[in-house]
């Protein structure tokens, strides 16, 4: 698996729940904010968190921003800030422009700038935008605290159908498979019931519990 690279433009709140899950999903995160003290916060666990004004074109260049898979503007707050960093980003040939707005009037505005998504703030919208940008076959993300969170997973056409048994996710990874989607039906899964290609996968877990479990019915399955 191709590892993707990413910059986080604004280190609230929102912006460090996304690094924070960035990190733990092992991606390439570039990190920026032009308040010193919010990049200390993130020193500890991101080396590549640096203090500069994204409006600023040569600061943004001089970081390698344009060489990354994708940026997202977290600050919501900032109005002008937020357009200009929005449109530098498109002129520097960024493909995948993620930008925060509070404002719905702006949604419009932003998009026809190249925002290529738009997202609404809140701390648990980051965490899983952060997860599903970073996991391609991550379908659907959800917090249900500081700790666990449901994750759905497309297991890839070329998985070898092998049995919950087998697989057995909560002794080897640490999740609980609680649910199977496939061809627009839901189950339960049993012990003797098979993980199959296409399948959607529900399963409970940390971060980390469920990307190795993710790496192990996908990650050498893969396209």
């Amino acid at each position: 698996m191709v590892k993707k690279s990413f910059a986080v433009i604004g280190l609230g709140q929102f912006g460090l729940s996304v690094v924070s899950e960035l990190v733990d999903n092992g991606m390439d995160v570039i990190a920026i904010d032009r308040i010193e003290e919010r990049v200390k916060k993130i020193a500890n666990i991101l080396p590549t968190a640096f203090i500069a004004d994204s409006t600023s074109e040569d600061a943004l260049k001089e970081l390698g921003i344009q060489d990354v898979d994708a940026a997202i503007v977290a600050f919501g707050d900032n109005k002008e800030a937020s357009v200009l960093t929005t449109v530098i980003l498109r002129e520097l040939g960024v493909k995948q422009i993620i930008v925060r707005v509070d404002d719905d009037d702006y949604v419009p505005i932003v998009k026809k700038l190249g925002a290529t998504e738009v997202i609404t703030p809140q701390k648990a919208a980051g965490a899983a935008l952060a997860n599903r940008i970073g996991n391609e076959d991550y379908r659907d993300f959800y917090k249900l605290d500081d700790k666990y969170s449901v994750v759905s997973i497309v297991v890839n056409p070329r998985f070898v159908p092998t049995t919950v048994k087998e697989m057995n996710p909560n002794n080897l990874y640490g999740v609980n498979l609680v649910l199977i989607k496939r061809n627009n039906r839901s189950f339960v899964p049993r012990g003797e019931d098979s993980i199959l290609p296409d399948d959607s996968v529900f399963v409970v877990g940390t971060t980390k519990e469920v990307k190795a479990f993710r790496e192990a019915i996908n990650g050498n399955h893969r396209k």
